[in-house]
């Protein structure tokens, strides 16, 4: 099992009949708070869709929130983790970047845990920030690192690449996510989501003066 902000988590079971039981368990868990939120979700819902016992629950999850913990720690553990190569050309790199930053976002299970994580950040404050750590945060730091690179070889020019990475993903989806976070907006089209990341790739080298070599 995952721990979560530091937490020690109990050790989990050793037969793959009771590894399937318990995978079992945090299925229907995760399917019904991200479904129903915290307060409408019981446990007792949780083992009738599961099949399980309270017993065998209990054994690696002693309270409900042990149990949210585990389930929103293993939504973002199974999220995916954007890739940049620096040996593909940076404009394809850069909007296959954001094409896999809008797919997350706008996918119907992020558009559930983000709607989660804000209704209960006050009672899981530690929530909040491994979201914010595994989610957005992570995806800057792998910009930014990708950015400083394309810095030292002379591929664009970039005096502060943190900023550089603030105004590429800022200009991707301030618009969107205030619409989505308000507004509750649809998902944008395929078509839509690859324009867009097309675009803020195209207007992003333009602004930082993509040298050619």
């Amino acid at each position: 099992m995952n721990s979560v902000a530091g937490e020690s988590a109990p050790i989990g079971p050793q037969s793959a009949r009771g590894k399937a039981r318990l995978a079992r368990m945090l299925a229907a868990a995760t399917e019904l708070f991200l479904r129903d939120g915290y307060e409408q979700t019981s446990i007792d819902a949780i083992l009738v869709q599961s099949g399980g016992s309270k017993a065998t629950l209990y054994a690696y999850f002693p309270t409900k929130e042990d149990l949210f913990r585990a389930v929103i720690d293993g939504v973002l553990v199974a999220s995916a983790q954007p890739q940049l190569d620096t040996h593909r050309d940076v404009r394809s790199m850069l909007t296959q970047f954001a094409v896999d930053r809008l797919h997350v976002i706008f996918s119907s299970r992020h558009r559930a845990v983000l709607r989660l994580i804000i209704a209960e950040r006050e009672r899981f404050p530690d929530l909040a920030r491994l979201y914010f750590e595994r989610g957005p945060q992570r995806s800057h730091k792998l910009l930014v690192e990708y950015l400083e690179s394309l810095k030292r070889s002379d591929v664009i020019e970039v005096d502060d690449a943190d900023e550089a990475g603030e105004f590429f993903v800022g200009m991707l989806l301030h618009r969107w996510y205030k619409e989505l976070l308000l507004l509750n907006a649809p998902t944008p089209s395929d078509e839509a989501l690859q324009r867009r990341a097309e675009h803020v790739a195209g207007r992003f080298l333009e602004a930082f003066h993509r040298k050619t070599h």
